[in-house]
């Protein structure tokens, strides 16, 4: 699978480390997500002086959409997954799917569950995908009536490269609502806008996004009222590289 990871730029601080210190970035991921997906923090050597990555590096895969994602505060989230609907599979497996990112990951380990205490305010870097997600299940459980409920992920061209940006959408009382990770207490409503259709919505949020992608969260509604399929995810079909990433738009 092509990373996507490789467009963006890296922070100048990881660039100069040889070792990874974003363990306790990656075990609030876990924290934030573990009561509702299944999740794993991995701790990978990282054998190739010439990748972008640090020599060691820690990461979080969690399963989403019956696929699973990858986790770094690096550079955000992306696809581990190749194909939908092989999680499973994809779990007892994930050697290939590593090197698939960066062949350099050629060692792997599995971390054990941590009872360290964590900040629930703590921002992830670039952590909107999974910061999204969390605006979900806080909703849910003020018993906010949501429906259709998507990640939305948007793209921009900039002279550095592609930069993406996830944010959570939903239906509610016929509108569609955009709350943005970075700004939470300041979501957005649209009368008019088609709620399966991620081009229409993003090009509300923003005039210049080159692309934007939808990937459904009904999964974690007790019902699913209408149709919320996401356009192209079908089962079985091969994943795009740049499905959703969780790097920061720069504005």
């Amino acid at each position: 699978m092509p990373n996507a990871s490789h467009l963006f730029s890296v922070a100048a601080f990881a660039a100069g480390l040889s070792v990874d210190t974003s363990l306790p970035s990656v075990r609030h991921a876990e924290h934030l997500l573990e009561a509702h997906v299944w999740t794993q923090v991995v701790k990978i050597d990282n054998a190739s002086a010439a990748s972008p990555y640090p020599r060691v590096v820690y990461a979080l895969v969690f399963q989403l959409d019956s696929v699973l994602w990858f986790y770094t505060p690096k550079d955000g989230t992306q696809s581990l997954s190749l194909y939908r609907g092989q999680a499973d599979k994809d779990k007892a497996n994930l050697g290939p799917l590593l090197l698939a990112i960066d062949p350099g990951f050629t060692h792997w380990t599995r971390l054990p569950k941590s009872d360290e205490s964590l900040t629930d305010g703590l921002r992830l870097p670039n952590g909107c995908f999974i910061e999204s997600m969390t605006l979900l299940f806080r909703e849910l459980e003020k018993g906010s009536p949501i429906e259709n409920p998507k990640l939305l992920s948007y793209y921009v061209s900039r002279p550095g490269g592609i930069r993406g940006h996830t944010v959570l959408q939903f239906t509610s009382g016929g509108k569609v609502h955009v709350v943005d990770p970075d700004r939470p207490a300041r979501p957005a409503t649209f009368r008019n806008a088609d709620p399966n259709d991620p081009k229409d919505v993003a090009n509300r949020i923003r005039r210049d996004v080159s692309k934007a992608r939808q990937l459904p969260l009904r999964e974690f509604l007790r019902h699913s009222p209408g149709d919320d399929v996401a356009r192209g995810s079908g089962r079985g079909d091969a994943l795009l590289a740049l499905h959703a990433t969780g790097i920061a738009l720069h504005s």
